[in-house]
């Protein structure tokens, strides 16, 4: 995301796909990549998209059983006859409390100089470790970094809760989206944003989640835009709604989530 005028703008899905032209759809300048995979499979129509992920990312973190799901889904490549097979896909570092890992797995990754990073905190969850464990490779400087987050907001419901608020906790010094089996999801900030909507991937479903208290919204862009309209978990929220514009604006008064149906390009 980056700061227009008092505008946040928001790339979205060009932070996957990104284009050459305009500005706003580039690969932002001076900016790295990490991937991160948590504990849940890694959708098979995505494969294009992660292997594309996975060789632009300048840090590859496996959130303990991420590990898992890494190794079977290099497994599931071998008969799309993905160049390099397993040893193309290892990440730089698995971390966690490593409760998940399997054996065979550890020792695959670690016998290819990939990191294990134990850490026996159980006041903070996994995924909390990995955001620490890159904030330390990135000298805590993670405005200047995307994280593309693979998995989270599918499985049990305590997980994609806690996903959810670790996007919130975290969203005023990081720029994370979370890819899952059907959509792209990323906090908008308190103030004015503007979406930019790729119309190959993005939608047309789309929703604005409440979930850090009482949010006036005013919109555009959508087919049922709102006006300083109070919205909540408990009362109103824009859900299924449709977008109908190249860009959408948000203006609130408080952190919401903004979340699309994601349709990658079939393979």
């Amino acid at each position: 995301m980056s700061s227009d005028e008092g505008e946040t703008v928001h790339r979205g899905s060009y932070l996957l796909y990104p284009d050459d032209a305009p500005e706003d759809t580039m690969w932002p300048k001076d900016t790295n990549l990490a991937v991160l995979v948590l504990n849940e499979p890694i959708p098979q129509h995505n494969h294009e998209l992660f292997t594309s992920m996975w060789e632009r990312a300048t840090h590859r973190i496996c959130i303990d059983g991420g590990a898992n799901q890494l190794y079977d889904f290099a497994h599931s490549l071998i008969p799309h006859a993905i160049v390099g097979g397993l040893d193309s896909l290892i990440p730089h570092a698995i971390v966690g409390d490593l409760d998940s890992l399997l054996p065979h797995v550890k020792s695959y990754y670690k016998d290819r100089n990939c990191v294990v990073q134990k850490y026996d905190d159980q006041d903070s969850t996994d995924f909390m470790k990995g955001l620490a464990y890159l904030d330390s490779k990135l000298e805590h400087q993670s405005n200047n970094c995307v994280t593309v987050v693979f998995g989270g907001l599918g499985g049990r419901l305590d997980h994609t809760l806690h996903t959810l608020k670790v996007l919130f906790n975290s969203h005023k010094h990081r720029n994370v989206v979370v890819v899952s089996d059907d959509n792209l999801t990323f906090v908008v900030p308190k103030g004015k944003n503007r979406i930019l909507v790729n119309s190959q991937v993005d939608g047309p479903a789309c929703g604005i989640l409440p979930l850090a208290g009482e949010a006036v919204l005013t919109t555009s862009g959508l087919r049922w835009n709102m006006h300083e309209q109070v919205s909540s978990f408990e009362g109103l929220m824009s859900t299924s709604n449709i977008i109908d514009s190249p860009s959408v604006t948000i203006d609130t008064t408080v952190p919401v989530a903004w979340t699309a149906q994601f349709r990658p390009p079939p393979t």
